[in-house]
């Protein structure tokens, strides 16, 4: 199976800088404003709070949009029924009266595979925030680098 498409701004491999431009000028249309990412009324106070974790969190990244918030809205809710179903494991334990075990363990695993679909989506993952780190850093270096300045014409 193959894997998604990501980020131009995680992508690693051969590119040509026109690509990498052309790619980063569709991506940056595409993801569109980010001046509207706000929890949902319907969301309960700890999932908003979980929602502007999350935002708070990525904002600097420059990864959301206001496309976002149907995903975030969502990590948010899934966070915090993980949470409801471990407070119900650890109060009433694994298993049920009858010794079977208990529902919130299904659940929980569910909203565990639900809750890392979507960390995949946001770029949650240690390995996808090094990435972007990475990358943020070569370009800090590019932006620093004198010689490349005076390449491009922008004196020393």
């Amino acid at each position: 199976m193959a894997r998604p498409t990501k980020s131009i701004t995680t992508k690693t491999g051969l590119m040509t800088k026109e690509e990498i431009n052309k790619r980063l000028e569709w991506e940056t249309r595409l993801k569109g404003e980010s001046d509207k990412i706000r929890p949902p009324s319907f969301l309960s106070k700890e999932q908003k709070k979980l929602f502007k974790g999350i935002v708070d969190y990525l904002m600097p990244s420059g990864i959301l949009g206001n496309i976002d918030v149907h995903v975030l809205t969502h990590t948010a809710i899934t966070i915090d029924r993980i949470n409801e179903c471990e407070r119900q494991l650890n109060e009433n334990g694994l298993l049920d009266k009858e010794g079977k075990p208990s529902a919130y363990v299904k659940m929980k695993s569910n909203y565990m595979k639900e809750f890392f679909r979507l960390c995949n989506e946001l770029s949650l993952s240690p390995q996808s925030r090094a990435k972007l780190a990475n990358i943020n850093v070569g370009v800090e270096k590019e932006k620093q680098d004198p010689l490349l300045k005076i390449i491009q014409g922008g004196g020393g």
